[in-house]
């Protein structure tokens, strides 16, 4: 049962993917659910959260950074408790709380829903604790969607955790563990009590979404999708991220038969050159992830695919750099996430030869970056014209008197409407087109 009055402020800081971001809202509904409220200002929390990431090297220094801050606000209210969860507790564990002693709690990503019961033991005292990931299940409070403030009209739904493809510049399946399964049926009762609570459109998450299943034997990712597809109240189901050498036949079904299915695809190529990928331990050439993105884009026509690209990987030569720009220009994809590799411990590639120089990366991702806003750019202006389903989200932040929401392409589209239309779907004429997205005609 909930207290009468809140018993802790909170706050949550969040950085990393979006099962990040996922997790971080089931938290706050967690904690709501028992009495506790959101702070006003993050000092003035008796409870502050991290929720960190160190896939790369930025958002891991943010958290450091911030943790130093918070070394005085510790230091005016001893009382407030800080826990450090996620991918950089799982990493560092002891080592961070050396680092940082006012730290109260380090938590593994799978312990992160412990936490009010990890609360609750403390009853106020002062003691450091550290539990991480160690072969525990994946669970989810999937009942904390039935009680507190009601969900989103998009929230996101952690399916799989982990990953077993390690790429030798990631440290994911070093801090996440190996691929793990959550049930279908409690996947699916998730999903039915958020869209029972006004959630139209659900991204089912994970590090590898397209490996569900195949650790259970419970089904397949596409039979996941067709399950979920009755759900009533459900407008769009969308899914991230996925890994090219699990894309097949079922998956380009799923995409052309199951309406609710949204028509993009996020999937990573990281580079453009084989030999490069063969040095990430990406386990496919070039030629092998075009014909799976033909495909798909076969199957279903004004598919959107977006995709992640890395470039500065120890050894890159200005010729693989080269092939890699060519590479984008022939596939044409809708945007990209584009970043310069940066070394991560503990993975194979951080002791490589040949490490490419700053500058030189530096200089590498600007060029990339501007091939492919142009690419997008154009993109977006073949698009003009067309006439697209949108989940109406609500006002737009940047004009309060335009409608936003997404098309089944997910382009972001902004244009008149009545407020009535939020949560519903809306036949739009796309008219100018800009690199975030589009402006747009409501049709009857």
């Amino acid at each position: 049962m909930a207290n009468a009055q809140p018993t802790l402020l909170y706050h949550i800081y969040t950085w990393g993917c979006q099962m990040n971001d996922a997790e971080s809202a089931a938290l706050a509904r967690l904690l709501e659910a028992q009495g506790h409220a959101r702070a006003g200002q993050p000092e003035q929390a008796d409870l502050v959260v991290l929720n960190t990431c160190c896939v790369r090297e930025k958002p891991e220094q943010k958290a450091y950074s911030l943790l130093g801050t918070m070394r005085e606000w510790k230091a005016a209210r001893p009382g407030m408790v800080i826990v450090v969860t996620g991918c950089l507790a799982q990493k560092e564990g002891e080592r961070l709380v050396r680092r940082m002693p006012h730290v109260d709690l380090v938590l593994g990503p799978r312990q992160l829903y412990r936490l009010p019961e990890l609360l609750a033991e403390r009853n106020g005292s002062r003691r450091i604790e550290v539990a991480l990931d160690e072969g525990q299940p994946l669970c989810a409070p999937a009942a904390a969607w039935q009680q507190g403030e009601a969900p989103g009209l998009c929230e996101g739904v952690t399916i799989i955790q982990g990953c077993t493809n390690y790429c030798s510049y990631c440290i994911v399946p070093y801090v996440r563990g190996p691929e793990v399964s959550r049930p279908v049926a409690e996947v699916e009762a998730e999903v039915r009590a958020l869209a029972a609570r006004g959630t139209r459109q659900v991204t089912l998450l994970g590090q590898n979404v397209l490996a569900y299943g195949k650790d259970t034997g419970e089904g397949d990712f596409a039979g996941l999708l067709e399950r979920l597809h009755g759900v009533p109240g459900l407008r769009r189901l969308r899914f991230t991220t996925c890994h090219p050498r699990d894309v097949d036949e079922r998956l380009a079904w799923a995409f052309a038969e199951l309406p609710l299915v949204g028509a993009h695809l996020h999937l990573p190529i990281q580079h453009g050159e084989d030999e490069i990928l063969r040095r990430m331990n990406r386990p496919y050439t070039v030629a092998e992830y075009e014909r799976r993105l033909g495909l798909l884009r076969a199957g279903t026509p004004g598919l959107a695919v977006t995709t992640d690209l890395l470039v500065g990987f120890p050894g890159e030569t200005e010729a693989q750099f080269a092939q890699m720009l060519e590479t984008v220009r022939r596939l044409r994809f809708e945007g990209a996430f584009m970043f310069a590799y940066s070394p991560r411990p503990g993975t194979a590639a951080a002791g490589l030869p040949d490490q490419v120089p700053a500058p030189e990366k530096q200089r590498r991702l600007r060029e990339l970056i501007a091939l492919q806003n142009g690419i997008t750019e154009q993109r977006h202006r073949e698009r003009v014209g067309e006439v697209h389903e949108v989940l109406v989200t609500g006002p737009s932040e940047s004009n309060p008197a335009l409608l936003t929401g997404r098309t089944r392409t997910f382009h972001q589209v902004v244009f008149a409407g009545p407020e009535s239309l939020a949560g519903e779907l809306a036949q739009v004429r796309l008219q100018r087109a800009r690199r975030w997205g589009f402006g747009g005609e409501l049709l009857a």
